[in-house]
C-alpha cells in the first residue's frame, strides 16, 4: 500500500534530491570556478615563459657580441704572426732566415738545415717546418727556446733532440725542428680537392 507524502514533505524531498544533484556535480567540477579558465591560464603560462626566455636572449646579445669582436680582435692579432711569403717555396726561404736569426741573436752558428715537407695544420693553415742542427751550451740552448716561444712570429717546436757534446764545456748538439704558419689560400696545392665520386652517377 503506497504511503501518500503531505504535499509539504514532497517538496522538501524535490528540494533535497535537487541539491545532493547539484553537490555531485560541483564534485565532477563541471561548475567549478577554474574549469572554463584552465586553458587560458595555461596559454598565458606559455606567453609568459616565452617573454621571460626572449628578454633573457635580448640581454645575452651585447655580450655575445662582445666577445665575437673580441675573438675576431684576438685572431687579427694571432694573423700578424703568420708567415708573410706568397707561397710554400718562399716560406721555406723564410723560416730558414728567421731560425737563423734567433740562433745568430744567441751567438750560435747554424751548421746545416734542411727544409721538410709543408703540411696542413688545419683547414685554415699550412704549416711550414724547418730542421736545424747547431751545437751550443746549455744556458744558450735555454734561450734559444725563449726566443723561439715568444717571437712575433708563430713559431712551434715539433721536434728536439740533444745530446751531450762536451761535458768539460756544458755544450749539446741539437737537432730542433720548428714551423711557422703559413694561409692556406697561399698554398692552394694543399687544399683538399672535393670529392667528387658518384656525381656523375
Amino acid at each position: 500500500m503506497a504511503v501518500q507524502l503531505p504535499s509539504r514533505d514532497r517538496r522538501a524531498m524535490l528540494l533535497l534530491l535537487a541539491a545532493l544533484g547539484i553537490a555531485a556535480l560541483l564534485q565532477l567540477d563541471i561548475f567549478a570556478p577554474g574549469a572554463a579558465s584552465g586553458a587560458a591560464g595555461s596559454s598565458l603560462e606559455v606567453a609568459e615563459q616565452r617573454l621571460l626566455l626572449a628578454e633573457v636572449k635580448a640581454r645575452q646579445l651585447p655580450l655575445a657580441e662582445a666577445e665575437l669582436d673580441a675573438a675576431k680582435r684576438q685572431l687579427d692579432v694571432l694573423e700578424q704572426g703568420l708567415l708573410k711569403s706568397e707561397s710554400a717555396a718562399l716560406a721555406q726561404a723564410e723560416m730558414r732566415q728567421l731560425i737563423g736569426d734567433l740562433l745568430a741573436a744567441e751567438g750560435i752558428t747554424m751548421e746545416s738545415s734542411q727544409f721538410a715537407a709543408v703540411q696542413l695544420d688545419s683547414e685554415d693553415y699550412a704549416q711550414v717546418p724547418l730542421n736545424v742542427n747547431f751545437q751550443c751550451g746549455i744556458e744558450q740552448f735555454v734561450n734559444l727556446m725563449a726566443a723561439v716561444a715568444n717571437a712575433p712570429e708563430l713559431l712551434a717546436t715539433r721536434r728536439i733532440r740533444v745530446t751531450p757534446e762536451n761535458r768539460a764545456t756544458k755544450s749539446v748538439r741539437v737537432q730542433l725542428t720548428v714551423a711557422g704558419l703559413l694561409p692556406i689560400a697561399r698554398t692552394p696545392e694543399l687544399k683538399p680537392k672535393p670529392d667528387t665520386r658518384g656525381a656523375g652517377g
